[in-house]
């Protein structure tokens, strides 16, 4: 600190400038030596260009590349480049080479791709260890991590689910009589953000967690997710008001876990069907237990691996449904069917329905299905090689970042004609995308990523929590159904109902704001 001192201080009196205005011309001296070695990696990147590299993306803006048309409308612009390049080609993305591989034997074998060759850890780790913890997740050897995947899923179980869909049928309808017995016009996303984590904590933290859910813990959440953002994939850390506050929700979470933990074992209180308790009971392979950390970093992780994909993709069904009155009619009729034979049942009488009737809400699979299709959450998934690759002939390098795109070869129009449409009877006796779990030991992965459609992922990476997803997402969205009409609102300027566009800012895929709906009560 003394060398660096003394150092800043001669510069400055060799200068003879001001304190101030020598700072801003170092700063700049120093962004202009930064941008020269960028520009010279690149250079060298491109006279190092190996003949049987995949195509590269033209782009004029130096070291930006594509990054600007591609994070606007990614979807869109990888469409585009498919239909000029085919289905493997590179951007350019902020100095970086980025490999896309498209379709179904892209979508094999990016997820599917061999440990030895390229790691999620290598992209994803900067951004998550801050906010799920250390010794979890992509902390920890691949294995290790398969072996804590195996843990959640053990908990997430049938006798589980069982128990709580009639959680979920409470919270949903407390939190339904929190809105307005008037027509009304809401902020869907938001209200569905708030109700799915309650419900997951309802479900998956514990009575002790979800009883402080109305005081700091949602409030904490939020500052945890706020660490979520695409610069955290880059800075682990900056001086801002968001990563200040990410460090400090994420230590009071540990702690409150870490003391609930605690409490648990000091009361000999294991009767309980909670994630918690999976976790305090697991161990493993080699008869190792979790620490009492990684279970708190590991429950932390769970919550917000699902809170985000599950408060998305209700709120695009339901604004997928508010101009599909016609659907609507077809899920109504099909509750009335399950749960008293009779397709006609007034909706005010239909009767409260367990996790088995539940399954059998088959169409209601079709439409949460067919959202998925039109809005994945994850648009783009990535890895980062650490030893060269080859695919159908390309030579893929060390420090290259690979991605898949499931969310275009789910718009396809060979396999999903008229693509843009929602239409969820194109998904009725339909099983692509059902996962196929492996459990060997400790290995999970679905035996096939050969499709059009994988919105929860594949391979090794596939979401555990697809099972819990459709319990929580097909609960809720048939109690707001049942309750409630839901229309989109209009336009004062052009007159014409307001659809969200998708907001690309986020690393999930939210509707943009306002992302409103009007909600009317039924009679």
């Amino acid at each position: 600190m003394g060398v660096a001192s003394d150092l800043y201080a001669h510069a400055r009196t060799a200068t003879g400038l001001p304190d101030d205005d020598f700072r801003r011309a170092a700063a700049l001296v120093g962004l202009a030596v930064a941008v020269l070695v960028l520009l010279a990696a690149m250079r060298s990147s491109k006279k190092a260009k190996n003949a049987n590299e995949p195509p590269v993306v033209p782009y004029s803006l130096p070291i930006i590349g594509s990054a600007l048309e591609y994070g606007k409308d990614p979807v869109n612009f990888l469409l585009a480049n498919q239909a000029k390049y085919g289905e493997c080609f590179t951007l350019i993305l902020g100095g970086q080479k980025a490999t896309f591989f498209l379709g179904p034997d892209g979508n094999h074998f990016l997820f599917n791709v061999p440990l030895a060759n390229a790691s999620a850890e290598g992209v994803y780790r900067t951004l998550t260890v801050p906010v799920f913890g250390a010794e979890v997740v992509y902390d920890v050897e691949n294995a290790v991590f398969m072996e804590q995947k195996k843990f959640v899923k053990d908990a997430l179980n049938t006798t589980a689910f069982r128990s709580y869909v009639p959680m979920i049928w409470e919270e949903t309808v407390n939190f339904l009589k929190e809105w307005k017995e008037n027509p009304g016009t809401l902020n869907i996303f938001e209200e569905m953000s708030e109700l799915t984590i309650r419900t997951a904590a309802r479900c998956l933290l514990g009575k002790e967690v979800r009883s402080q859910l109305h005081s700091n813990v949602a409030k904490l959440y939020h500052d945890l997710d706020a660490g979520l953002a695409p610069i955290n994939l880059v800075f682990r850390w900056l001086p801002l008001p968001a990563y200040i506050n990410r460090d400090r929700a994420h230590k009071i979470m540990t702690d409150l876990f870490t003391r609930i933990l605690r409490e648990r074992r000091a009361n000999n209180d294991t009767n309980n069907q909670d994630l918690m308790q999976t976790l305090m009971n697991s161990r493993y392979r080699d008869g190792s237990v979790m620490s009492e950390n990684a279970i708190a970093h590991l429950m932390i992780a769970t919550l917000m691996g699902g809170q985000h994909t599950s408060s998305t993709t209700v709120s695009w069904i339901l604004f997928e449904l508010s101009r599909r009155p016609d659907v609507v009619a077809q899920l109504l009729e099909e509750q009335s069917k399950v749960l008293t034979g009779k397709p006609d049942t007034p909706v005010d009488q239909l009767p409260a329905f367990d996790y088995e009737q539940l399954r059998e809400f088959a169409f209601l699979d079709c439409v949460m299905k067919e959202t998925l299709r039109l809005h994945p959450p994850i648009h783009t998934v990535m890895r980062k090689v650490t030893k060269p690759l080859n695919y159908k002939g390309f030579h893929i390098a060390e420090g290259t970042l690979i991605c898949g795109a499931a969310s275009v070869s789910q718009v396809d129009p060979a396999r999903f004609p008229n693509p843009t449409k929602f239409e969820p009877s194109r998904f009725i006796n339909n099983d692509e995308g059902a996962g196929e779990w492996t459990i060997g030991g400790v290995d999970i992965a679905q035996k096939s990523a050969r499709s059009h459609f994988l919105p929860f992922g594949a391979g090794r990476h596939r979401c555990i929590g697809e099972a819990f997803a459709y319990t929580q997402i097909k609960t809720i969205v048939s109690i707001i159904l049942r309750k409630y009409s839901v229309k989109l609102p209009i336009s004062p300027k052009t007159g014409e109902p307001v659809f969200p566009k998708p907001d690309y800012t986020s690393l999930i895929v939210l509707p943009q704001k306002p992302a409103e709906l009007v909600v009317t009560p039924r009679a």
